[in-house]
């Protein structure tokens, strides 16, 4: 007898935002009285510790399949999302999770797409792969317009679709955020305007780190700030945090170091005046307390989030920072003044995706079998 839900996507890999997705969708899937779930990590272990739930390996390529298939025959519902698993920015992505979802279809399990974040689709081979297979699944849903017309445009039309919002959204905070920074040996001053900074590593990163540097020292100069960095993705964005930081050579300047939760890093954020982010994570999760923040946008789907929370005008696409440098700073600038109107600007915005977030655990209950 089947029971239960297996989930997938790009979880057990020290990335705070994935592992915020799965985190809301725990949440929201348990709220409709699915207890029973299992997802398919790279760390199995560290997933059951982080999220308290079953976990098997997902393998890298195609080891492990065998296994995968088995926990399939005894699914309910196989869920892949959320997140943005379905893009070719390497040409290995798209099969590998669609892999996964041929094996659930073989085994005979009905299959979410759950607040999935689509491409690019770039080449004919990912769009004929998308379009095969997604066309066989159950129910898709989407966290944004776009992802909803690009399913639309390479073909899939079959399976209801629909936008709902990213699942992250859902995370409820009840750690004390002040304790966590005290912890982490960030001395707070509550005098001072509290600047998170969230970046990671991309290309052409040469050219608008010393831009950044400068447009920062700037609200250094004028407002009194404290500048904490928050690493999303173990390793790579403490390196880039670090170099920062170090140009910076400000005493007011600091790295959040250690391994937090989602739910920790949320109640961290929500004790900042502002958020500076490439992350779209970061972005979300301060959200969630209407911190406002100010999107450097390295993928389309950051500036998508920021469209829909009504705060797209604090944004900046991350190729125009250098050329732009003046216009920059002043957009920077402009968005710290105005950071309490900002706020609550996106309340309305940001409560109605909360909202909408919790709809893609109420479509996976209705597609139990």
């Amino acid at each position: 007898m089947r029971k239960g839900v297996t989930i997938a996507g790009y979880f057990g890999a020290n990335n705070t935002g994935d592992e915020a997705i799965l985190t809301g969708m725990i949440h929201a899937l348990k709220q409709q009285g699915m207890i029973d779930i299992t997802v398919l990590s790279r760390d199995p272990e560290q997933t059951k510790q982080i999220h308290g739930v079953n976990s098997l390996y997902i393998g890298r390529r195609f080891d492990g399949l065998g296994a995968i298939y088995r926990q399939f025959r005894k699914s309910q519902l196989f869920i892949l999302g959320g997140g943005g698993l379905l893009q070719d920015y390497s040409s290995r992505v798209v099969p590998y999770w669609l892999s996964r979802v041929m094996i659930a279809l073989l085994a005979g399990t009905p299959v979410m797409y759950y607040a999935q974040g689509i491409g690019p689709l770039r080449t004919s081979k990912a769009q004929r792969l998308v379009r095969l297979i997604s066309n066989r699944v159950e129910w898709i849903t989407v966290r944004d317009q776009p992802s909803l017309a690009l399913l639309k445009e390479v073909g899939v039309n079959r399976p209801p679709t629909e936008v709902t919002a990213d699942p992250a959204l859902g995370i409820q905070i009840e750690s004390d955020g002040l304790a966590l920074l005290k912890q982490a040996e960030i001395p707070i001053n509550q005098e001072k305007i509290k600047l998170g900074i969230s970046l990671r590593s991309w290309d052409g990163d040469h050219q608008y780190i010393p831009t950044l540097v400068r447009s920062l020292k700037q609200l250094q100069e004028e407002y009194d700030v404290q500048i904490i960095f928050f690493p999303f993705q173990f390793g790579e964005d403490e390196r880039i945090s670090q170099q920062i930081l170090n140009e910076l050579g400000s005493e007011e300047a600091y790295l959040v170091k250690g391994t937090y939760t989602p739910e920790q890093m949320a109640a961290m954020l929500k004790e900042m005046d502002g958020v500076i982010a490439m992350r779209l994570h970061a972005i979300i999760l301060s959200a969630i307390s209407h911190v406002p923040s100010f999107g450097l946008v390295y993928d389309p789907k950051v500036f998508r989030f920021m469209e829909r929370a009504k705060i797209d005008q604090y944004s900046w696409p991350i190729e125009r920072i250098k050329e732009k440098e003046q216009d920059f700073t002043q957009r920077l600038k402009d968005w710290m003044a105005n950071r309490h109107e900002i706020s609550e600007q996106m309340k309305r915005p940001v409560e109605e995706m909360k909202k909408i977030a919790l709809t893609n655990a109420e479509i996976a209950k209705q597609l139990l079998k």
